[in-house]
């Protein structure tokens, strides 16, 4: 009788320890899918494609997507150097942008003094 006990004791155990295991798995893929990124550049054409869903091309021949925010696209000037925080999506290989600002660091690093 003891020996029945202990072996569902551990059965059950075995079965909690994989739902628990599916669960974290589901929640980590959901959190890896999108992962938070910051590009920068100058922006070299844009391209309307629908009402929800425009495209920025930067200098470097990066493609950025606009999903949804029409006032960004709209505020977004060609031949402007930005910083874009992003949203880089590993299940539709597009980057978002979720927001943007000027850059207005310069390129070229100061000498070292000496």
């Amino acid at each position: 009788m003891k020996t029945d006990a202990f072996i569902l004791t551990i059965v059950l155990a075995l079965i909690i320890a994989v739902l628990t295991g599916g669960f974290v798995y589901l929640i980590v893929q959901n959190n890896l899918n999108v992962i938070p990124s910051v590009e920068r550049g100058t922006v070299a054409s844009k391209n309307m494609i629908t009402a929800n869903d425009s495209t920025i091309k930067l200098s470097s021949g990066k493609t950025l997507h606009i999903l949804n925010n029409v006032t960004l696209y709209d505020c977004l000037q060609e031949n402007q150097k930005y910083v874009f925080d992003c949203l880089y999506n590993y299940h539709t290989k597009i980057t978002t942008i979720q927001s943007a600002s000027l850059d207005n660091s310069t390129s070229t690093l100061p000498l070292p003094s000496s």
